[in-house]
């Protein structure tokens, strides 16, 4: 009887596994992802309480994501299509070991609210961890990312942004890494003149670039061959130039170096 049970356990395991396919798991991650969108359509229904529901969606989506991605290792290089044309936004590492999931939950109002799920390896399995905003802590939305792999470290560099209102919004760039099986988010990998960083972050008017095609504007980008992180300069009225100030490695840290 003891054989039995633990044969059937088994057969129940392995067909989990085998159900689990990339597909199914993103079939399931969108029904969820779109109840999101779904609420925040019904925010000026008054017949629903559309706000309890959207906070409800966002909560079973980034719980779920966040469990998938932790069960299911082959989620760190799966392509999510249909999530990704939803406006889930995947930003995957070269080496495929860090991923960052970012999506808007549309709870905020002129300042925008969003979450992220980070995902990691360990080497023997993954890791995720479920970012949200609260009232001390403003989580941003990531917008692009770089691989840099120096001697046998490899870095995370996560471009990202806020929201604050129709006219004040921010960027940044912030280094992350794995170090002895655990996420490292707060690697001092930058050297600025008041000290070693884990990120830069500038504000700017937004209303300093809204007339300039999204594609062209001036934005914080990484150059691999010159490994050099390139970040536009903002004037003193807080308007964005298309100037830039150049941190280049040398070694050890990211410093500045003249344009």
């Amino acid at each position: 009887m003891k054989k039995l049970f633990i044969l059937i356990i088994g057969i129940f395991i392995i067909s989990d596994s085998f159900s689990q396919t990339p597909k199914v798991i993103e079939a399931d991650l969108l029904q969820s992802f779109k109840k999101i969108d779904y609420w925040s359509q019904k925010k000026g229904d008054t017949t629903v309480n559309a706000d309890d529901k959207l906070a409800e969606a966002n909560d079973v989506f980034g719980k779920k994501l966040e469990e998938v991605t932790k069960k299911y290792p082959s989620t760190l290089s799966a392509p999510f299509n249909l999530l990704k044309k939803e406006h889930l936004d995947i930003f995957t590492s070269d080496d495929e070991l860090f991923r960052i999931y970012s999506w808007e939950t549309w709870m905020g109002g002129t300042m925008r609210d969003f979450a992220n799920v980070i995902q990691y390896s360990t080497g023997q399995k993954t890791e995720s961890i479920l970012l949200t905003s609260s009232e001390d802590t403003y989580v941003p939305f990531y917008s692009s990312l770089y691989t840099f792999k120096t001697g046998n470290k490899t870095y995370y560099l996560g471009v990202y942004g806020g929201i604050y209102s129709t006219k004040d919004v921010g960027s940044g760039i912030k280094v992350f890494a794995i170090t002895n099986g655990k996420l490292d988010d707060n690697v001092k990998l930058i050297k600025t003149q008041t000290g070693l960083k884990n990120k830069i972050y500038y504000d700017y008017d937004f209303l300093s670039v809204v007339d300039i095609a999204f594609n062209a504007r001036p934005k914080i980008t990484f150059d691999k061959a010159s490994q050099t992180i390139h970040i536009p300069l903002v004037n003193e009225n807080g308007q964005v130039t298309h100037k830039y100030i150049v941190y280049k490695f040398t070694g050890q840290y990211f410093e500045r170096v003249k344009n």
